[in-house]
């Protein structure tokens, strides 16, 4: 849904961030960095459990209030150094105030332990308008997926299976509503039998929250000047709310780790890419001798939304394909004016609808960074020619090359490229009395779609400076 933008408010009060709203600070003044590990890592036994994970499992931390990030970083760098190659850390967090890039980095900066994993995220950060933002590192390894905007309307729409939560909102004299019974009610039903939760607050209205919303409460001993701090676990979850996420996932089905996509443009290497992040063994069939030889082929794409200034969730997926293209790009391909550019892509008011559109969409406050509402004049000056009206600028857009893109994503270690393939589909047949081909029956049965004459090959990424 698409939300109006909220400013952090940030004021820098003795080097550390403080937040004009709840006149609150973001963190411990004597040592952010050891109240997150006491507070949110021991409270939830998080390298024990990292430890014991088996090769290929996931692990998912949820968070309330993102703050400067401190406390994801936190976890990766414990995941990063305890967790078996294979296992999988999923941290997902809710915030309605993000920081600007500048504030993020200052913060970030108090935190050297931290370099490594703060730089890869500053380096993939972008502008956030609300909506919901992913973020991968580590070739997917770690995914930090990040919920911009009111817990009580993002959690709602969210479908997860939490392992450990963070709670950590302002306090709750302060930000009463991260506190509220709606959003403990959502922790609980997001959450898998027996997840932990920790937090700093003792306060009886949030003990009373959480045994009401399922979970078990015990006080142990704080961090710092706090004498006392909350550890939970999760012993009725609520899995079935009155009115289901429309994207709720469905069972995991167990089955191997191998798969089939047929087609090499855009949609079918990305999707091929996804896979192998994941860990599967992927086959990519194209017809042609070539990637990337339909649409997917053209010399230039634009990357651009036209999102609606009302709540949708078409605009909402729109800012969060635009931000993980951006981010794929910047991770896949050199910006050389080759194969991308993020040059900007400037949408014109042509009629009196669209100006009073982009007029609205420039009321939602969202970052500069992301997008800004231009006069005449101004337009004119970004464009290099007279322009007969204003517009909206996005800085962030630009345009990419197709095919590069491609390439980049089928030059995966699991993936192999199977060119001049023609696939074969057929239908579930009587073969005899009361038998049939099933459709699973023709899935096993892969190993036959590719023609003789196929070639098979990993692809490396373009060059630089080649289309």
């Amino acid at each position: 849904m698409t939300q109006r933008a909220v400013d952090a408010g940030i004021d820098w009060v003795d080097g550390q961030p403080y937040s004009r709203e709840y006149g609150d600070v973001y963190f411990s003044r004597g040592s952010g960095l050891d109240e997150t590990r006491h507070v949110f890592l021991q409270g939830n036994r998080l390298e024990d459990r990292f430890r014991t994970l088996s090769s290929g499992a996931s692990f998912t931390i949820g968070e309330t209030g993102f703050g400067t990030g401190l406390n994801f970083l936190c976890a990766w760098e414990l995941f990063a150094r305890t967790a078996p190659a294979g296992a999988r850390l999923h941290f997902v967090s809710t915030e309605l105030h993000p920081l600007s890039n500048a504030d993020l980095a200052r913060g970030l900066a108090l935190w050297p332990a931290l370099a490594p994993q703060a730089r890869m995220f500053l380096d993939a950060c972008e502008a956030l308008p609300p909506a919901t933002h992913r973020f991968l590192f580590e070739d997917g390894r770690v995914t930090l997926t990040l919920l911009v905007g009111d817990a009580r309307q993002t959690l709602p729409e969210l479908d997860a299976r939490v392992d450990a939560w963070f709670l950590d909102g302002f306090a709750p004299a302060r930000n009463p509503q991260l506190w509220c019974d709606a959003v403990l009610s959502q922790i609980s039903r997001l959450s898998n039998p027996g997840a932990t939760a920790a937090t700093y607050t003792v306060a009886g209205a949030v003990r009373r929250a959480l045994q009401a919303a399922g979970f078990s409460v015990e006080k142990t001993p704080g961090f710092g000047t706090k004498r006392e701090m909350l550890r939970a676990r999760c012993e009725r979850p609520v899995h079935s709310p009155a009115s289901a996420p429309w994207h709720r996932r469905p069972p995991a089905s167990g089955g191997g780790h191998r798969a089939v996509v047929i087609g090499g443009g855009l949609a079918g290497t990305s999707a091929a890419a996804s896979l192998a992040r994941r860990g599967m063994d992927v086959t990519l069939l194209e017809r042609s001798a070539a990637l990337a030889s339909g649409a997917s082929g053209n010399a230039q794409g634009i990357l651009y939304i036209k999102p609606s200034p009302h709540a949708t969730a078409l605009t909402g997926l729109s800012l969060s394909g635009l931000g993980l293209s951006l981010r794929w790009l910047r991770a896949l391909l050199p910006q050389d004016g080759l194969a991308w550019s993020r040059c900007g892509v400037l949408t014109l008011a042509n009629d009196d609808d669209e100006a009073g559109r982009q007029r609205a969409l420039a009321g939602l406050g969202w970052p500069a960074a992301f997008g800004t509402l231009l006069d005449r004049v101004e337009a004119s000056e970004r464009a290099g020619l007279p322009l007969a009206s204003g517009g909206f600028f996005y800085p962030s857009s630009g345009w990419a090359h197709p095919p590069a893109l491609c390439r980049a994503f089928a030059s995966h270690s699991r993936i192999s490229v199977r060119t001049g393939c023609q696939v074969r589909i057929w239908s579930a047949t009587k073969t005899g009395p009361g038998s049939s081909h099933s459709t699973t029956e023709a899935a096993s049965r892969a190993t036959s779609w590719w023609s003789p004459t196929a070639s098979t090959r990993h692809v490396s990424p373009a060059p630089r400076g080649s289309r």
